[in-house]
């Protein structure tokens, strides 16, 4: 079963006023690179906006546990790796994020208080790819990727 029309759900269910911090500006210290294996092209990395964290909360591990090779079971990571995913994650367009990465059915999440306060959202994939969406008005979205060469570390593929 094809489940890639799941990422645009946060679209579908997003009403009110969105900010562009998922429009990045690409600029001289952006790259583009072939990541072999989770996406179909090269793809754009620029280096994160997302506002510095203070503490981050994992709440859940989900997915089909057959689909995928290694399964599912296998991705569990605690808040000390998601906040070094974090620390290491590019910005990535939504474009390339919802159009050239290859989807994986499992999926941690959970929130996250910034530095300054606000409260956020997270959902983390295997194939090392982020959605970060911060409450309040402006409503915020950041999409992440982090290289096999940044992040390649257990629990991600």
């Amino acid at each position: 079963m094809n489940f890639k029309w799941l990422v645009c759900l946060p679209f579908i269910l997003t009403s009110g006023n969105i900010s562009l911090a998922q429009q990045m500006t690409i600029h001289d210290s952006c790259v583009k690179v072939l990541e072999e294996d989770f996406a179909d092209d090269r793809i754009t990395l620029c280096p994160s906006s997302l506002p510095p964290i203070k503490t981050i909360h994992v709440e859940g591990s989900s997915g089909d546990a057959k689909a995928q090779e290694p399964d599912c079971n296998t991705f569990r990571p605690d808040a000390a790796t998601v906040r070094r995913y974090f620390s290491k994650a590019q910005q990535i367009s939504d474009q390339d994020w919802m159009h050239k990465l290859i989807w994986i059915t499992c999926e941690a999440s959970g929130s996250m208080t910034l530095e300054d306060g606000r409260k956020a959202r997270w959902g983390l994939s295997p194939n090392r790819s982020a959605l970060v969406t911060i409450e309040g008005e402006p409503y915020q979205k950041f999409f992440l990727f982090c290289s096999k060469a940044d992040c390649g570390f257990p629990p991600f593929w």
